[in-house]
């Protein structure tokens, strides 16, 4: 976050410059609306102390987030800061394979266990999660680019990312991904086909040649499903939707989950419910479909990879809470970063001669 109150402090100090700003699409404002509802919930929160913690995160992360629109507007600043995600990424499938190469399994902090699994300075399910996240976004950037070696490195960040996500053995991530490749597949050329075929090649070849603790947490995953406990998730989500029964409407309050279960329940929507109920959930994944409605109006191209974008988080979500994570408010503020085409026009007549230099 340290980066991000970085980044806020100089985008304030360029809108201070420009001396104009640009006003804020209905997905922003529905987005503070759930910070605010949030907040509100700290009225009636069972635990306090937790309720007080999660809402300065989100007055957090929405105050770093909210600076995007000023400056995503125009789209060559968008496609940079596409680029930047995927570049963030690139960096984590690097490490991933650093730490399989030097053979250091992920260890969930607390625990002794070693897992099997292989990660980068974070959770490998958030990390594969967010490399699945980038895989739509990296297919937009190369197309918009015409840069030959930045599209060349976006390009082979798919494979990079694949392959990343399997040394995870994330399983939630694998079946985001799986969702991507069939979105791509409904509206592909022979070309897209071929590709998507020459993926699902090479990802059971990895999987033939990594270790038995990563391969058979995809081997298993079917029977996992129908049966088993997902990580005992299932008893959690049980608990939870107990909660929600009881509080449909307005919730027990923020950091409901680290009071009741004492761990994060690992289903955003379900937490959402869980703290401020269905206002909350409304809210919260109503500033995505605004954005994703307002993209996809603007822009076809783009709103396509950014529905496939949608869809990695969205399924992806259901097993993880990230609802305090940076990946959702980077990609909720992104969506609700599109202009028409005639305020594009406007704002860059009246817009700094730097960024007018990028147009």
């Amino acid at each position: 976050m340290r980066l991000g109150y970085l980044c806020l402090i100089l985008g304030i100090a360029g809108m201070l410059q420009r001396r104009w700003a640009v006003r804020p699409p209905q997905g922003f404002w529905v987005l503070l609306g759930f910070v605010v509802w949030s907040t509100c919930t700290l009225g009636w929160a069972q635990f306090p102390e937790q309720a007080r913690h999660k809402v300065v995160l989100y007055w957090a992360l929405f105050a770093v987030s909210a600076i995007l629109p000023q400056y995503a507007w125009h789209p060559a600043v968008r496609l940079r800061l596409l680029k930047a995600y995927v570049a963030g990424c690139w960096l984590g499938v690097l490490g991933i394979v650093m730490n399989f190469a030097r053979g250091i399994p992920f260890r969930a902090e607390g625990e002794d266990e070693l897992q099997g699994r292989y990660s980068f300075g974070t959770d490998p399910n958030y990390l594969g999660l967010a490399l699945v996240v980038g895989i739509p976004l990296a297919i937009y950037a190369a197309n918009a680019t015409t840069a030959r070696w930045q599209k060349a490195a976006l390009r082979l960040y798919l494979p990079a990312a694949v392959m990343g996500v399997l040394l995870t053995g994330s399983r939630g991530a694998s079946i985001a991904l799986f969702a991507v490749a069939v979105l791509y597949a409904l509206r592909a050329s022979r070309r897209v086909w071929l590709l998507l075929l020459g993926g699902a090649v090479l990802c059971v070849t990895l999987l033939a040649t990594f270790p038995t603790a990563i391969s058979d947490r995809f081997i298993t995953m079917p029977e996992a499903l129908r049966y088993g406990s997902l990580s005992d998730r299932r008893e959690l989500w049980d608990s939870g939707a107990m909660v929600v029964r009881d509080n449909l409407l307005q919730g027990v309050g923020a950091g409901a989950s680290a009071g009741i279960l004492s761990i994060a329940v690992h289903n955003t929507p379900l937490e959402l419910t869980m703290e401020g109920g269905l206002v909350s959930l409304c809210l919260f994944y109503g500033a995505f479909l605004l954005g994703l409605g307002r993209t996809l109006e603007q822009d076809r191209r783009a709103g396509w990879s950014m529905v496939g974008a949608c869809a990695a988080w969205l399924i992806g979500c259901m097993a993880l809470s990230w609802e305090i994570e940076t990946v959702s408010w980077f990609l909720a503020m992104i969506l609700n970063s599109w202009a028409p085409l005639r305020l594009v026009a406007e704002r860059t007549e009246t817009a700094a001669p730097a960024l007018r230099a990028t147009a």
